[in-house]
């Protein structure tokens, strides 16, 4: 496996020794790059990938460095072949989409709140039944709806006033299944304990590889879909989870749902003080079950 550049200058990642028998007739065709096979009977027998949009390059990298990983799993030269289009046909689905924008520190406190939720499900209920209830990459209201109920989760920094924002009338909209309130508590540290957005995905991807590669698959697809791909910035801001608080979002609860708000009321934001939410507080494990239960 070896970085080259192509003549125009493009970096590119060449594969070389393959089996040409296990490449696939039809070839994946990714948004920005390039695939070039050599033709049978040459040798040696290589693949090459080459960017061609230099917008993609991040999401290029990880491409990359995931068809590395992934088909050196196999230490044949099928194998490992099989396993390398494979991938790269996986991520013909995601170069295909638009690469997501550098995310803010707040927005990446909530990605880590959802992942950390996403991490405590996977404990109780498997990690393929957790990613298919984590519906915040489909764009949904709420960020997961599982067989107990919707959940939507609002990170907060410890020391930081007891505020949830709430970005829209939809989030707390009445619904048929109970809806609750998560709130995760992050505190700044550098203690080996503490983990960076980058780290805890990579956690998700390492749990998910557990299950098989269609879950990895899908753990990787539901990230960058979520907005995530590795980039360096994600790494400058560490975090240990210093507490989770669970409220119950019922008839009584505070709030502003499209269903009560003027139509001609287009969009509203507002925050709620925690300090006042105690008489609907309930137990964590209302939502997130023991692991093994």
């Amino acid at each position: 496996v070896y970085w080259v550049r192509s003549p125009d200058g493009s970096p590119g990642l060449l594969l070389r020794g393959i089996d040409r028998g296990a490449v696939p007739s039809a070839l994946p065709r990714p948004r920005g790059l390039a695939i070039a096979v050599s033709a049978p009977g040459e040798q040696p027998a290589e693949a090459g990938l080459y960017l061609q949009s230099r917008a993609e390059q991040e999401v290029f990298v990880a491409l990359c460095r995931d068809v590395i990983s992934y088909s050196s799993k196999d230490a044949t030269p099928r194998g490992a072949t099989s396993l390398a289009f494979r991938r790269i046909e996986h991520w013909h689905s995601l170069l295909n989409r638009r690469a997501p924008e550098e995310m803010g520190p707040q927005e990446v406190r909530g990605l880590i709140g959802e992942l950390w939720v996403l991490l405590r499900l996977s404990d109780a209920i498997g990690m393929a039944a957790a990613l298919q209830s984590w519906v915040a990459p489909d764009d949904h209201p709420q960020d997961f709806a599982t067989g107990g109920g919707v959940v939507e989760v609002k990170t907060r920094l410890a020391g930081s006033r007891p505020h949830a924002r709430i970005s829209s009338l939809e989030q707390l909209e009445e619904s048929a299944l109970p809806l609750h309130l998560l709130v995760v508590e992050l505190a700044p540290g550098s203690n080996p304990s503490a983990f960076s957005l980058n780290e805890i995905a990579q956690r998700v991807l390492d749990v998910a590889e557990e299950y098989g590669p269609d879950t990895r698959d899908a753990a990787a697809l539901a990230l960058l879909r979520r907005g995530h791909v590795e980039k360096d910035a994600y790494d400058v801001d560490r975090y240990t989870t210093s507490g989770a608080r669970l409220f119950r979002v019922d008839g009584t609860f505070p709030r502003l749902t499209r269903s009560r708000t003027d139509r001609r009321i287009h969009a509203a934001q507002y925050t709620l003080d925690l300090t006042a939410l105690d008489p609907f507080e309930c137990p964590l494990n209302t939502v997130l079950p023991q692991q093994g239960a």
